[in-house]
């Protein structure tokens, strides 16, 4: 009885966890979007205080303005130098996603991750899959080879998302 009470708690832990970080799994990016609930704000109020948070932190995480349909939704690209290394091998990473508005809660849903050899011979950029992570899982576990890509690639996401949330669960005065 306790190894099922504490495999129940351990699930619900987990499915907790990864509906508000993402992750690289087996099957690509997982959530594929998180839908966070704000409160009692209009769309037209979390989209200007959204505007606003890209405005503050465009330098600091290298955000900018890609597409924006007024009060619905916003296309944003972030670019992070060293975002993820293979071995000796680091790369530097675009992260373009789609911020949507509902009243009272947004969706945040990355659309496209394209990584970058860091070499002084321009390799190009190629795109992450965001739909098939298994090129790097055998039996549904990561390879030893990739796990700390794996770990460092949605870690901007979640930084974005986390401070975006931060910031739009803030009541101004």
């Amino acid at each position: 009885m306790k190894k099922l009470i504490l495999g129940l708690s351990m699930l619900f832990v987990t499915l907790g966890h990864g509906q508000t970080e993402f992750t690289i799994t087996a099957d690509g990016i997982y959530p594929k979007a998180i839908t966070s609930e704000i409160g009692a704000y209009t769309t037209s109020q979390l989209y200007k205080k959204t505007i606003d948070w890209i405005e503050e932190n465009s330098e600091t995480h290298n955000l900018t303005i890609d597409c924006t349909a007024e009060d619905i939704s916003i296309h944003i690209s972030s670019l992070k130098n060293n975002a993820a290394n293979l071995e000796k091998q680091y790369y530097n990473a675009t992260y373009r996603v789609n911020i949507r508005f509902e009243s009272g809660k947004y969706t945040f849903e990355p659309t496209q991750i394209q990584l970058k050899l860091n070499s002084k011979y321009d390799m190009g950029w190629e795109d992450f899959d965001l739909n098939n992570g298994s090129l790097y899982f055998k039996k549904g576990k990561p390879l030893r080879k990739y796990r700390a890509y794996l770990e460092n690639i949605p870690k901007v996401l979640n930084e974005l998302h986390t401070e975006l949330d931060g910031h739009l669960k803030v009541k101004e005065n």
